[in-house]
C-alpha cells in the first residue's frame, strides 16, 4: 500500500482539512504521480454538498493535477520517472461514443 497525504471532506458539506490514507499499489499499467498543483473548483464542491449524487466519503475532491512521475508498472511503455505529468479534467469516458465523460452512458453508468 501506498501512504497518501490529501485534503478530505469526511461527509457532506464538511469543510477540507488534512487526511492520510492509503492507495493501492502500483499496478503493471499505472504511474505514480508525486501531485505539486491541483485545482478545486465549483464542481468538486457541488460534489462535497451532494448537489449532483450522493458522494463516496471521505472525499479527496481535485482535479487538473500537475505533478511527476515518481513510479512506473512494469508495461508502462511511454512514461519514466521524473517526466511531468498532467491529468485533465474529461476522463473515464467509454471512447465509443460521440460525447464526452459528462454524456457518456460508461461513464454515467458508475454512479447508479
Amino acid at each position: 500500500m501506498i501512504t497518501a497525504k490529501g485534503y478530505a471532506a469526511q461527509s457532506a458539506n464538511e469543510t477540507l482539512a488534512p487526511w492520510n490514507f492509503e492507495r493501492r499499489d502500483v499496478g503493471p499499467h499505472d504511474v505514480q504521480i508525486e501531485i505539486q498543483y491541483c485545482g478545486v473548483c465549483h464542481s468538486d464542491l457541488a460534489q462535497i454538498n451532494n448537489e449532483w449524487f450522493p458522494g463516496i466519503f471521505p472525499m479527496v475532491p481535485g482535479q487538473e493535477i500537475v505533478g511527476r512521475i515518481s513510479q512506473v508498472g512494469a508495461q508502462v511503455k511511454n512514461f519514466k520517472i521524473g517526466d511531468l505529468a498532467g491529468i485533465g479534467t474529461l476522463v473515464n469516458s467509454c471512447g465509443k461514443c460521440s460525447h464526452r465523460e459528462q454524456g457518456c452512458a460508461g461513464f454515467a453508468g458508475r454512479f447508479q
